[in-house]
């Protein structure tokens, strides 16, 4: 593929991605801050909130079928207008039932989204280039999320709405100008479906949910982590606001190692770093929010890229048309790891205090090591998927 046409391929949907990134980013505590001006409890805006990623996972586990009979440029067509509706109907939403209805519609059109943008980026890029490709994509997805709340400047939430539907809108525009793919030439399966790819590739499939258990527990419960260890506010600003940064900022130079390297070798180093820094953080107290930051920013910056290794890993080995089956698996375990992480997290550090937050994301990177150390032996199992 000639540089002029990949970035012909790719243009359109790197100016999409931060549209759509913004607009989910801003939904997120607008929905919080609704709901608690309405007077409803921390519980059910939990339940609300887990009934966002029950939708992201379902659609994980069944878009990718559709998408393969739509393509990818009508699947984000789908999954933005799904966004688009079921957010302007929280204007006029009534009841508890409502809610939940809506914020599973919401997640179920993330959870698309994931599997028409992830796989994507994984077909427009090949083994020398994926993990830069894919980091460049995570950068900026990462940091529009982050951005997200900055769009809310008005009161009125059918203003802030308003906003929000603008933004998914748009993502749609610079999609239409992404070239239609041509129809994969059938190659000889590595895999058939997802079975197969469980089969050769869990050490990859375990890196997924150990990427989404990190994210998930990180961004739930840092502000509970800070607060608890007695911060100013200014102190869990800067301690959230760098949780946030971290993970954007590190995507590209690993991406460019994981190319360089291989993908396991990375994500060794990134384990053993990540153990290292939990360890030392779950047995001291960090009186200072700059430093208890710094600490921070080293486990986020190792163990959210974790995701994007573990689904390259799968990427490398998988023919254009089985990509979207390798997607469908990576984030599957992701939506997995993200739904249990901040629940046993929580657990955590209800029984040790803060300091459970990094106990358990220690005993993540020990699993992520173990499995990113067992990957050649699975892959002897299945000697045609060596990558």
């Amino acid at each position: 593929m000639s540089k002029t046409s990949f970035y012909q391929k790719t243009a359109g949907l790197f100016a999409a991605v931060p549209m759509f990134g913004l607009a989910t980013g801003a939904l997120f505590p607008l929905v919080a801050l609704e709901l608690e001006a309405l007077g409803e409890s921390p519980g059910f805006i939990g339940g609300v909130t887990a009934a966002y990623y029950l939708g992201s996972f379902l659609a994980a586990a069944c878009f990718g079928s559709i998408l393969k009979r739509i393509g990818p440029v009508n699947g984000f067509i789908v999954s933005a207008a799904i966004a688009a509706v079921a957010t302007a109907a929280l204007s006029v939403a009534t009841s508890q039932t409502e809610w939940l209805a809506l914020r599973f519609a919401g997640g179920f059109s993330l959870g698309a989204y994931y599997i028409v943008v992830d796989g994507w980026f994984q077909r427009l890029s090949d083994r020398s280039n994926r993990g830069k490709i894919f980091a460049a994509y995570e950068t900026i997805r990462l940091a529009a999320t982050a951005l997200g709340p900055a769009l809310l400047i008005f009161g009125s939430l059918q203003a802030n709405i308003a906003i929000i539907i603008g933004a998914y809108a748009l993502s749609i525009l610079p999609v239409l100008t992404v070239p239609s793919e041509p129809v994969p030439i059938k190659q000889p399966r590595l895999f058939r479906g997802l079975t197969q790819v469980v089969t050769c590739f869990p050490a990859a499939l375990v890196l997924c949910a150990c990427g989404g258990f990190a994210n998930a527990s990180f961004y739930g419960l840092s502000a509970i982590y800070a607060t608890a260890s007695g911060w100013s506010e200014a102190g869990v600003a800067l301690f959230i606001g760098v949780v946030l940064v971290a993970p954007a900022v590190s995507e590209l130079p690993i991406g460019a190692a994981a190319d360089r390297f291989g993908r396991m070798a990375v994500a060794i180093l990134l384990c053993l770093t990540a153990a290292a820094a939990c360890l030392l953080l779950a047995n001291v107290t960090i009186a200072s929010p700059l430093m208890g930051a710094l600490c921070a920013a080293v486990v986020g910056a190792s163990m959210v890229p974790l995701y994007a290794l573990g689904l390259s890993r799968i990427a490398d080995a998988s023919a254009p048309d089985q990509i979207t089956d390798a997607t469908t698996a990576g984030l599957v375990c992701y939506n997995l790891g993200a739904f249990v992480g901040p629940a046993l997290t929580g657990a955590v550090m209800s029984a040790f205090g803060p300091n459970g937050l990094y106990i358990t994301l220690a005993g993540c990177a020990a699993a992520a090591l173990i499995a990113a150390t067992s990957d050649r032996a699975f892959a002897q199992c299945c000697p045609e998927q060596t990558a």
